[in-house]
Formats: structure tokens, sequence, C-alpha cells
């Protein structure tokens, strides 16, 4: 049976791979992988060195090309695609070997021109966040470290787009899915790889703290945390958030103390603003109160409505006024801008991927 995984090796795996099959010195296997690693296909006979090799021993390509499939990417079964004054919003649909679908959003920063990827983890989710529509979904399963470096490179495909910037933020939790999601930061920060800078990838967690004690077990020091936490009372966050029934909020500020953080870097804290339950003065003032001590930047995210709730969005003045209070406190705090709302790509609003028709069909090599 064909590989599919190779998007999921370091150079090093990779190489081991490649040449137990046909020998060749390194520098054969790292040109290999550097070209399979910019556009997802392992085509050993489009690589300089290895026409070469197949011309002094024919049959060398074929070798490699028996045992993996040419394309790793999965097939790009849907772009849909939003217009802002900050640019083109794109998600991207992914079916995945087994079936399974995958979304994974392209978001212009309007600040450098810069595009970021939001990338998922797990297809569905457990965590039960009640703001968010990839819970309505459940727990699928968890992707593999190939199939989410897969949607960096898909994502690529499907818009021509290099992202600088990468959030582990699409569907799942990644702490419920660390092991793969460690190896994936690997790939993607690897300088045959990729290539991404470490400071410009976010790993995003609803406060799994078994997960945040292997951080820097699993060398993610220097990766960006994010932690989403909307409300900073127990009962308000249990009810959103069933995790904190689990990890209440004393726990995950104490684990927080412990992060590793790089220096001039914070931990970034999300919070959705939902009007009439998580935007009252209480509420603030609960938030300015929790966050004492610890080196937090403010993540306000306007509540994207879901089809499961009766929530509405915030207007643009309830939003400020939180960020009014925050800016009071001292705290520091940067407001999200909503993207993607019109194709479902916005934050919280990622899940079930079969509802959507195909709009534009990705390319297969």
């Amino acid at each position: 049976m064909q590989r599919h995984d190779l998007l999921g090796l370091d150079l090093p795996a990779f190489t081991a791979w490649s040449r137990a099959l046909v020998g060749h010195a390194e520098r054969f296997h790292y040109q290999l992988y550097r070209r399979m690693m910019d556009d997802g296909r392992l085509a050993p006979l489009e690589a300089p060195l290895w026409r070469e090799a197949e011309h002094a021993r024919p049959g060398v390509c074929a070798t490699l090309q028996a045992q993996a499939a040419c394309d790793q990417v999965p097939p790009i079964t849907a772009t849909l695609q939003a217009e802002d004054e900050q640019g083109t919003t794109t998600k991207v649909l992914c079916r995945l070997n087994d079936g399974a679908a995958v979304e994974a959003v392209l978001i212009p920063m309007h600040a450098g021109g810069h595009h970021t990827v939001c990338v998922s983890s797990q297809v569905g989710c457990k965590m039960g966040c009640s703001f968010c529509h990839t819970a309505k979904m459940g727990l699928v399963r968890n992707l593999q470290a190939h199939e989410i470096v897969a949607q960096v490179l898909a994502v690529r495909r499907a818009t021509g787009k290099r992202p600088r910037n990468v959030v582990f933020m699409g569907m799942g939790e990644p702490l419920d899915n660390l092991e793969a999601v460690a190896q994936a930061v690997r790939v993607l920060t690897g300088p045959a790889g990729p290539a991404i800078a470490h400071r410009h990838i976010t790993i995003s967690t609803v406060g799994r703290l078994d997960g945040l004690a292997r951080w820097r077990e699993l060398g993610l020091e220097r990766i960006n945390l994010a932690v989403s936490l909307t409300a900073a009372d127990d009962g308000l966050r249990s009810e959103l958030m069933p995790v904190n029934r689990l990890y209440p909020l004393a726990h995950l500020k104490e684990v927080l103390h412990t992060i590793p953080i790089a220096e001039g870097r914070r931990i970034l804290i999300s919070c959705v603003v939902i009007p009439g339950v998580t935007d009252g003065p209480a509420h603030i003032r609960d938030l300015i109160a929790w966050l004492a001590g610890l080196p937090v930047l403010v993540n306000l995210i306007p509540y994207n409505p879901i089809p499961s709730r009766g929530w509405r969005a915030p207007t643009l003045g309830e939003v400020n006024a939180v960020v009014s209070q925050l800016d009071a406190a001292g705290i520091p705090v940067r407001l999200r801008l909503t993207k993607g709302e019109a194709v479902m790509a916005a934050c919280g609003q990622l899940g079930d991927p079969a509802r959507h028709k195909p709009v534009v069909a990705g390319p297969r090599s």
C-alpha cells in the first residue's frame, strides 16, 4: 500500500525511509524532501539530482513512486471565499483518506500584507464549548501530523499564498491531540520544510492542564500559547466551557505561571464577547482580577453567530466598551476583526464540512 503520510515526517525520518529503499547520499533525499514540502508532491523525476540517478540506474525513481502516492495533499473538495476591506478570507475543505473532511482557513492580515493559516487538529471536538459550532459535531477522530501539515500546503495550493503565520485555532482542541500537533510543529518549523518561524506559530487551548504540563517536554517553549478563557467566573465559564469543571480557573492560572514564555512575548488570552452573557461590568471586573500577575495580551473576539444558538453578534460599540475597560485597567488588549463570516469561516464557525457543496474544485496533480 502506498504511503500518504510523508508530510508528517521531518527530514531525518524521510531520509531514513527513502534511503532504505534506494540508497544514495543525503543530498539526494534533502532535495526530494525540499521539493515535496514546497508543493506536496513526491515527484523524483522532477528533481535534477534524481534525474541523474535515474539515468545512472534506471528504475530507481519508480521504486520510490511505487511506495508512496505522488500527491501527498488530500483532495481539495471546495474553496469558499469572503471579501472584506482587509482582503479575501478563504476556507479550504479537504477530504481525507478515510473520507473524513477537515477545514482550514487562510486569513489576510492587514499589517504588512501577510497571511495566517488557521489549521484544524481534529475532525470535530469533544470540548463542548457552547459558542463554537465545531462542538456540535462531537469528536470524530484526531488528525495525524501529516494531515495537519497538509492543510498548510492545501491552502497554499488553493490560493497561491504562502502563509507567514500558522495558528492551531481551527476544528478541535490541539492539546487533546498533542503528540500529532507537536510533530506537525516540528515539520512546519524545519529548515528543510516550510521553515515557518517558531514565533509565527500559535497553539490555542481551552485549558487542558494535562497538555500544558507537557509543553516544555515536547519542545514547544518557542511557540506562542493562546488560552480560550471567555469568562473569569467559574460558574459562568463552566456553563460556557465544560472543560472548566475539570480544570477550574484557579488551577488554570497556577499552571500558566509555570509555562515558559519566550522573552518579549505574552500569553494570548482569548475572550469571546457575547452580548449580555460575557460583557457586563461584573464580568470585566472578574476578568481584570484574574489576569493580574500574568504576562498576557487579551484577544477580544466578537461572538460569531452559529445555527445552534440564539445569541446575536455584538455591536462595535459593545466591543469597544470592553476594550475601554481593559485599557483603563492597564491590560494589553487587541480586537480581532471578524473575517469570513459569510462562508462560516470566522472564529467558532467551523464544523461539519459535509454540509458545504463544492464551489471551486481544488487542483490535483
